[in-house]
């Protein structure tokens, strides 16, 4: 569990560039993107072995944004990740859908009440963590 690594500082690094973002370009999908890459560069800077945009079996509505992979047993996932404005039942079917030790969703949206409403879906296994950026009124 702890090839992530201290999630403070993950989550310091996640808004650090989100924040980095000029104000024009703050739409939801250029957040959502910027901080899936972000979580790539970071994660295989740690050493990890990093596969993007992952389709599980069965799964056809949305794919795992980051998997890290165990290097002996490249079938095993460690980690999967999923980053959304809010917690949707695609991405909790989406993380549900294998084994992995930590199975994480960034949620990114703006009014921490929609947030919470979303956790509905939330299951057990599945951490959650709300990266409060930088509010750019009207532009998100």
């Amino acid at each position: 569990m702890s090839k992530l690594g201290d999630i403070h500082s993950l989550l310091s690094i996640l808004i650090s560039t989100w924040e980095a973002i000029p104000r024009f370009y703050r739409k939801d999908q250029t957040v959502k993107r910027t901080l899936q890459c972000k979580l790539y560069t970071y994660l295989e800077s740690q050493g990890l072995k990093v596969i993007a945009d992952y389709l599980p079996p069965r799964v056809s509505d949305r794919p795992v944004d980051i998997v890290v992979l165990d290097e002996s047993d490249p079938k095993k996932i460690l980690i999967a990740i999923c980053v959304d404005e809010l917690i949707t039942l695609n991405s909790v079917k989406s993380l549900s859908a294998f084994d992995a030790e930590r199975k994480i969703i960034f949620t990114t949206h703006p009014l921490e009440k929609k947030v919470k409403e979303s956790t509905f879906f939330l299951r057990s296994d599945i951490e959650h963590y709300h990266l409060k950026g930088p509010q750019a009124e009207g532009l998100l």
